[in-house]
């Protein structure tokens, strides 16, 4: 087998390791409003300052994370997965708290109590996303072959969110709130440990079935070797350009995420519309999302990336139209509510799942071959290292992308109505899931128009023809970041 493509065992035990990250973020982010909005009682506003906490720890500890990854020679079990074993200890230690009613001694200070395992579980997470991540690029130089690690592990990251919603479906059904709107406090106790149990388990198959560098070519003259430092990619206008379409893809999703079951529950009405949909609605999107993850190596590698991306976006178009026009679709023409909400669950999933491995792909291009193990030059002393910075890159995406989605959810949040106007909620959750993923699907429709060619065929853009705008900006950024650093 050809030293550039990685051994299935291996690609298989990769992709796993983000498998508790993924079975915690679905939680977080489907579930934590209605956690601690009707469960633990505190006021909206303050039910999206926690989210916003947790969600700024993680940007700055992400970032944080990554720089540090970069810089570290040596670990207890590996450079890159020493981070993410340091971030698996923290997620289980913490995670559970995060999701269970303090003790009568602390209520007083219930908010103080979420704070700091909210903080532990942030840190963890983003340790583990890193570690995980920037072992990506260091597996292989093969395009193709990093875009279906990529979408291996998407495909991974949806299984988690579809055991969450399978086992929250089955939880909400046994414990007899399927015509209530509440979720009960044991549904989450119940959740969170099998969460902690299963993520635990799969983690000790990424430690033991994972090789952290697989073996790269030793002719390295025909390596498109890049040695890009921090402040290049900071020079570079393509880099900010892929950083936005990361952010807003995981915006669309992440807001889709947390605002599907308070949709369900505050929008739709309990006779036309079953309150299992709540666990159901989001395990559609997941199940479609699933299955779209399997052929986006082929779909990427015949489309091309910006094609590709296209067809996603629009599918999260049609979803937002049809949570909108719901109950005109019910009246005009008598399809069922139930019915709207699965097929905008569909669109929802082939459209985000594109759009993710698609933005993920961008960003693996834009790395490129900048991570090559040092020790295949060893034998040429004359030969300069390059610089490793796929860490740094996976944690300026992050970074935005964990920020943006804490201030939207914060922003919203201060602004919901829904405790002074109970009326004005059914409306208010409606806007939200139709209006603010299509606006900003159209706003990354517009970025990807300038994302330079050699991103679309994943060609190096050190080499691709730069516009004389393009040219003044990167002087200009040369000229700040010299003064400042």
């Amino acid at each position: 087998m050809d030293s550039d493509y990685v051994l299935p065992c291996r690609k298989f035990a990769f992709s796993i390791g983000h498998f508790l990250n993924d079975l915690c973020a679905s939680v977080w982010f489907s579930y934590s409003l209605v956690f601690y909005h009707r469960i633990a009682k505190f006021s909206n506003s303050s039910a999206g300052y926690l989210i916003l906490i947790g969600q700024i720890a993680d940007a700055i500890a992400t970032t944080l994370v990554g720089l540090a990854s970069d810089r570290t020679k040596h670990g207890l079990c590996g450079k890159r997965k020493s981070w993410h074993l340091l971030g698996v200890i923290c997620v289980l230690s913490s995670f559970p708290f995060c999701f269970r009613l303090p003790n009568d001694t602390l209520l007083s200070s219930s908010f103080l109590y979420y704070t700091i395992f909210i903080l532990i579980f942030q840190f963890g997470w983003a340790c583990s996303q890193i570690g995980h991540l920037s072992m990506l690029n260091e597996l292989t130089p093969k395009e193709d072959e990093r875009v279906a690690l990529n979408a291996y592990r998407h495909a991974w990251s949806i299984a988690a969110n579809i055991f969450v919603y399978t086992v929250t479906w089955l939880l909400i059904d046994n414990t007899q709130v399927r015509e209530n709107n509440q979720m009960n406090a044991n549904v989450f106790r119940i959740l969170t440990n099998i969460i902690i149990i299963t993520g635990f388990c799969t983690s000790l198959i990424f430690y033991f079935g994972s090789k952290e560098l697989l073996t790269v070519t030793k002719n390295y003259k025909s390596l498109p070797i890049a040695s890009r430092s921090w402040r290049e990619f900071f020079m570079d206008s393509q880099f900010y350009l892929i950083a936005l379409i990361w952010m807003l893809t995981r915006v669309i999703s992440n807001l889709s995420q947390v605002y599907l079951p308070l949709y369900i529950m505050d929008t739709t009405d309990v006779s036309q519309v079953n309150r299992t949909l709540i666990a159901t609605g989001p395990l559609c999107v997941y199940v479609t999302g699933f299955i779209t993850s399997f052929p986006m190596r082929t779909v990427n590698q015949y489309l091309g990336r910006k094609v590709t991306m296209v067809v996603g976006l629009g599918a999260v178009l049609l979803s937002s139209f049809l949570f909108w026009y719901i109950f005109f679709l019910n009246e005009k023409f008598g399809i069922s509510m139930h019915l709207i909400i699965l097929l905008g669950t569909i669109l929802l999933g082939v459209g985000i799942t594109t759009a993710q491995i698609t933005s993920s792909a961008f960003t693996s291009d834009l790395i490129g071959q900048n991570t090559v193990n040092s020790t295949d030059f060893a034998f040429d002393k004359k030969k300069i290292l390059p610089q490793e910075t796929g860490a740094f890159v996976y944690g300026t995406m992050t970074f935005l992308d964990k920020l943006a989605n804490g201030l939207a959810i914060a922003f919203i949040q201060q602004y919901n109505p829904c405790s002074v106007c109970p009326s004005c909620c059914p409306l208010f959750y409606r806007r939200i899931l139709s209006f603010l993923p299509g606006i900003l699907t159209i706003v990354t429709l517009f970025v990807l128009t300038s994302v330079g060619r050699g991103h679309t065929r994943g060609e190096k853009m050190q080499y691709s023809i730069i516009s004389l705008w393009n040219r003044l900006v990167q002087r200009s950024l040369k000229v700040i970041l010299t003064k400042i650093v």
